[in-house]
């Protein structure tokens, strides 16, 4: 080979070498840049800063006058940097034995001072730029470690690294608890899941500096994009209400050993729930609200849907309080199923009226199956008419859909049987909202409401939405029926199954239900038993309407009539003295001034203190017979005492004490007080001479 061909071929071989190394590198660039983009920068973001989202405050969640069920209370770690850029090591060592003496003194007390600064100094010298100093402070502490000798200068020449947090509270703990909900990664129910949307805000960003793996610090604590608080929700529920029903439902199960329970409070006119109180046992055997039965839980209601059955007949025009019916003793048959009342009676002749408010199984059937027995449809079609088969559509998620059979949708699941039992309230399941729902368009004169638990969206003080009651069914019964039916109601109060919750102070108007859970497979095992009550008042003009219903109680009874009516008699009450609290009315006019109005009669104490002062103004008293504890009176002769009776089992009387007297008679006999206004004790919301149970009593003052 000549050198000229020697000389090229070398040349093509370099050539054909840089060809391929540029291939190799444009290859690889296009790998980086492309395919790999993303992961190396993402590797570069890491290396250095990064833009990190902020949490923003989470919304409130308000009950109907403003007090908070549940809000993000904001809690502060303090972490140091000691490479701060502005931190030198004269501004350090000249301050770090006064920091040292302020964290020994406050946030670190299991060290001294000498021991703390020394950790300091090692920390220091070791670089460490995310030395934790504090963690769960609230807001005070934090602001009170950030006027800590070092830290007063600031992040960036103090080296105070402030990471805020925030933790969800419920101020009333177990209050409603399951209504307000959770909001977490993996698990979000209740309100807190429903209006996540308007609670939750919007997130900002912050620019992040990366000091070790996984580890950012604030880059001069500066905010990039601002957060921005979500709105709070303000709710129905009344406070008092729900603490009331609450507590009436956890005696109750307790009392009876049942299983679990629920009691809702509607505001008849607008559908507004104004409690809602779920208590079951968990492992421990305690109580707890984390399931929400009311909203949920699904069942044959037994009895208390009689009265849908009654008014179905009502509206057909062939049956009305006076119809006749015979309850054969209390048995009878449909296709050779059994149909018992609760107990056997002996009643023979009787009427609708009758078999209504005694609750008479036999009674209700066979008129329902004399009315419809020919005209099944007909029969489906009323509880079609009246909602019976949709949901509520409660904000609150959970609710299933009811269960309630059609002959000409149902077909192979409608038997000869089913007509008869659907009137006593079985083959068939509904919530207890469900029910109430129904009960509270009787109480409205036909007007269905749809329920609702909120009723305004804020930003701060500003009303962002305000949520108004819907209608959903503006007439469902005709005037006869919702005459007699208001009629059959108040009987049932009057001289029927729940005649043992009649007050005088106000009319109840209502309905028992005992329901068998396994009622087809009674005779199998042990029955289980459904006691509930749903009801309205006052019957004449209502306010309020109440469904109570207990799971399975196992002691002292269990026909609601001993088990859930007596829980609504006790919410009842507490809301009857809330409306006649709020139904004062003072009279302007001035009254003329009668001797008698000038002596301090009227007024409750202890005997030391009235002495003392009759003493001082010069008004002698005459002591009839001594007590620690006394009653201002009058007569001819003047101003006398009475003694204050008490028993340690019963409820005292404290109306006309001042605040301090009435809650240390109160501490004494171990009853929980929560005052309301101020001045001299005018109402308490348990009656004196009550069997003491250690509920919280509230006290009206005036």
């Amino acid at each position: 080979m000549d050198r000229k061909k020697e000389f090229l071929l070398r040349v093509y071989l370099v050539m054909a070498g840089f060809i391929l190394l540029a291939l190799i590198m444009f290859g690889r660039a296009i790998q980086i840049s492309y395919l790999q983009g993303n992961k190396w920068r993402a590797m570069a973001e890491d290396l250095y800063y990064t833009l990190v989202p902020v949490e923003a405050e989470r919304g409130n969640i308000l009950a109907d006058d403003g007090s908070p069920l549940a809000i993000s209370l904001p809690f502060f770690e303090i972490r140091m940097d000691t490479r701060a850029k502005g931190l030198d090591a004269k501004t350090f060592n000249q301050n770090v034995g006064a920091l040292a003496e302020k964290l020994a003194a406050n946030f670190m007390q299991d060290q001294n001072a000498k021991q703390i600064k020394n950790w300091l100094i090692k920390e220091h010298k070791a670089k460490n730029q995310y030395l934790l100093i504090a963690r769960n402070l609230d807001y005070a502490q934090m602001q009170e470690i950030k006027s800590y000798p070092l830290f007063n200068l600031g992040q960036n020449k103090g080296g105070i690294i402030i990471i805020r947090k925030s933790r969800r509270e419920k101020p009333y703990k177990i209050l409603a608890n399951r209504t307000i909900g959770l909001n977490r990664d993996s698990f979000a129910i209740g309100l807190e899941n429903s209006f996540n949307n308007e609670l939750k805000g919007k997130d900002g960003e912050r620019m992040m500096r990366k000091v070790a793996p996984k580890v950012y610090i604030p880059v001069d604590n500066v905010t990039e994009v601002e957060a921005k608080k979500g709105n709070d929700v303000v709710t129905t529920l009344n406070i008092g209400m729900q603490e009331v029903a609450e507590e009436a439902l956890a005696e109750s199960i307790t009392k009876h050993a049942a299983e679990k329970g629920c009691a809702i409070v509607m505001e008849t006119k607008t559908g507004a729930i104004k409690a809602i109180a779920n208590l079951g046992l968990n492992e421990m055997g305690e109580l707890t609200e984390d399931y929400n039965y009311a909203i949920a839980h699904s069942t044959e209601p037994g009895s208390t849907l009689k009265l849908a059955s009654t008014m179905a007949m009502f509206e057909t025009g062939m049956a009305d309080l006076s119809t006749p019916v015979d309850l054969n003793g209390g048995i009878t048959y449909f296709y050779n199923e059994k149909m018992e009342d609760s107990e056997i009676h002996g009643v023979g002749r009787s009427d609708l009226s009758y078999s209504f408010y005694k609750s008479s199984n036999v009674g209700i059937s066979k008129l329902a199956n004399g009315v419809f027995g020919n005209n099944k449809v007909g029969f489906a079609d009323y509880y079609y008419k009246w909602n019976l088969q949709k949901k509520t559509g409660i904000e609150i998620g959970g609710e299933p859909n009811p269960v309630v059979k059609h002959p000409s949708i149902d077909k192979d699941k409608w038997y000869g049987t089913t007509l008869p039992w659907m009137s006593i309230g079985y083959e068939m399941q509904l919530t207890p909202l469900q029910i109430l729902t129904f009960y509270n368009s009787v109480a409205n004169d036909g007007k269905m409401m749809k329920p609702y638990i909120v009723s305004d969206i804020k930003n701060d003080e500003e009303i962002v939405k305000t949520i108004r009651p819907i209608v959903v069914k503006d007439s469902m019964f005709s005037y006869n029926t919702l005459r007699m039916t208001k009629e059959l109601l108040l009987q049932v109060v009057e001289k029927g199954t729940a005649s043992s919750i009649k007050t005088e102070a106000y009319s109840i108007a209502g309905k028992t239900g005992t329901a068998v859970s396994n009622y087809f497979k009674s005779n199998e095992g042990k029955k289980e038993y459904q006691s509930s009550f749903c009801g309205y008042f006052p019957a004449e003009n209502p306010k309020y309407t109440i469904i109570v219903v207990i799971y399975n109680p196992k002691v002292g009874g269990f026909y609601g009539a001993a088990v859930a009516a007596p829980v609504f008699r006790k919410i009842s009450d507490h809301c009857m003295r809330l409306e006649s609290a709020h139904a004062i009315v003072v009279n302007n006019q001035p009254k003329p001034s009668l001797a008698i109005e000038n002596l301090p009669i009227g007024n409750v104490g202890n005997y030391n203190d009235f002495k003392a002062i009759f003493d001082y103004i010069g008004l002698p008293f005459h002591q009839q017979k001594k007590a620690q504890w006394i009653r201002t009176v009058s007569d001819n002769t003047g101003v006398l005492t009475m003694p204050l009776e008490s028993s340690e089992n019963l409820v005292p009387n404290v109306v006309g004490m001042g605040l301090r007297d009435a809650m240390y008679i109160l501490d004494k006999s171990k009853i929980p007080s929560k005052p309301i206004g101020v001045g001299k004790v005018r109402t308490q919301s348990i009656a004196p001479g009550e069997i003491n149970y250690g509920t919280t009593i509230e006290l009206y003052l005036e």
